[in-house]
């Protein structure tokens, strides 16, 4: 974790090298990748629970689940992809919700 904090100095380039591909998915076709990985994440990897708190059927999770992994990696459950990855999570949603972003660096990371 250390090691990307030290990659990218700039927060914007971190959340963007992890989570841009999946803003910019969701962006173009509204496909709530972004909020399907938080809630499963949350949900320690259960499918089930996902679905339930997504208010999904299973199937339309293992769809979004198959993107996911398209842009994540397999792996992106393992311990220390997993890590970084909820970091990133965090990141932008504090940048999101107004932290010390604003104008086009809100833009540049999705915030319409």
């Amino acid at each position: 974790m250390i090691i990307v904090l030290d990659k990218y100095s700039d927060l914007r380039e971190a959340i963007n090298r992890y989570l841009g591909p999946i803003i910019e998915y969701d962006r173009k076709y509204n496909g709530k990748l972004l909020e399907t990985l938080k809630v499963y994440l949350q949900c320690n990897g259960s499918k089930q629970e996902a679905a339930k708190r997504l208010f999904i059927v299973r199937q339309t999770l293992y769809h979004r689940m198959e993107k996911l992994e398209r842009f994540l990696g397999t792996d992106f459950m393992e311990a220390d992809k997993r890590l970084a990855l909820e970091l990133m999570l965090k990141a932008y949603d504090y940048l999101m919700s107004g932290g010390e972003m604003h104008g086009q660096r809100r833009a540049a990371l999705g915030a319409e």
